[in-house]
């Protein structure tokens, strides 16, 4: 059995590596579905869909990092996409797997010629080979993109090992991005609210504006705490 590689620079082409433009292209297709405001489920199941045609293999899976200790699967394309989404690892707990080793070593990792005694999550999804790149956003995981092929025990390198790099790289980015961008309405919209509702206690005459205004200081001292109410049905 071949031993784990890590993703390293100066890499050399392998002669069935897809082309620079279609990689190109993929990366441009991420970045393109992203601004066109994509929810971020949809960006990752497109990340899956489309890496999975564009290093033609069996595979492709997210995995999320919940906490220091449990990753759980969120999307997937390919052998068992089915299957996979919901999957719990607990990283203490996982004896053997090129995903796991790729978060805790934050490095895009390959295993080919795998011995699937030795990789029983791995055996569970008939692999032969394995990659595995972590995402990486402001020094901190939070995810790694696993690919897998079933009848090629050597079919990963380090052109893909790079190009994997690139692209988690990328998926991770924009995730982040997303995220910073809800946020950003989140407090737009509380700045709303305050605003209207400043509005609403100044249109209040006489005596009850005292009042009103008693009751917006004490709600004013932490803005981040209101939300609209929802009356129940």
């Amino acid at each position: 059995m071949e031993a784990m590689h890590s993703e390293k620079t100066g890499l050399s082409r392998h002669s069935d590596s897809p082309a620079e433009d279609s990689f190109q292209q993929l990366l441009l297709r991420l970045s393109s579905a992203a601004a066109a405001g994509s929810d971020s489920h949809a960006l990752i199941r497109l990340f899956c869909q489309a890496t999975r045609e564009f290093f033609r293999v069996s595979g492709s899976y997210f995995w999320e990092l919940l906490s220091a200790d449990e990753m759980v699967g969120r999307e997937a394309s390919g052998f068992l996409e089915d299957r996979f989404p919901g999957t719990r690892v607990k990283l203490s707990a996982a004896h053997s797997a090129v995903a796991v080793d790729s978060i805790i070593s934050r490095r895009t990792l390959y295993l080919n010629r795998l011995d699937i005694s030795k990789y029983p999550l791995a055996a569970q999804y008939n692999s032969k080979s394995i990659m595995a790149a972590p995402l990486v956003v402001g020094g901190e995981v939070i995810g790694t993109a696993a690919f897998i092929h079933d009848s090629d025990p050597d079919f990963f390198n380090d052109d893909l090992a790079a190009k994997a790099t690139i692209l988690a790289g990328q998926l991770g980015s924009l995730l982040e991005t997303m995220r910073l961008s809800n946020v950003s309405r989140e407090e737009q919209r509380r700045a709303e609210i305050l605003a209207e509702a400043a509005k609403a206690l100044h249109a209040v005459p006489g005596a009850c504006a005292a009042s009103c205004k008693t009751a917006w200081s004490h709600c004013c001292f932490d803005k981040a705490r209101i939300t609209p109410y929802v009356p129940s049905q």
